[in-house]
């Protein structure tokens, strides 16, 4: 499932971290409570904001280790 690649492992990782939260976040819209909702502000948001940093930091550490010689 995951390479050797770096860049490519980052990446996945990544995108399994925002998958993870949206599905969080659906399955939180089923349920009609508070505690609901805020498992879908405080879980599913803080696995979609991780997933977005580790996206962008595998893209700077990616051009930043290109650029070296």
């Amino acid at each position: 499932m995951l390479k050797a690649n770096s860049l490519e492992r980052r990446l996945q990782i990544a995108g399994m971290i925002l998958i993870l939260g949206l599905l969080v976040e659906g399955l939180c819209l089923l349920s009609h409570g508070a505690v609901g909702f805020m498992i879908f502000t405080a879980l599913g948001g803080s696995l979609l904001l991780l997933g977005v940093i580790v996206y962008l930091l595998a893209l700077v550490k990616s051009a930043s280790s290109q650029n070296k010689p």
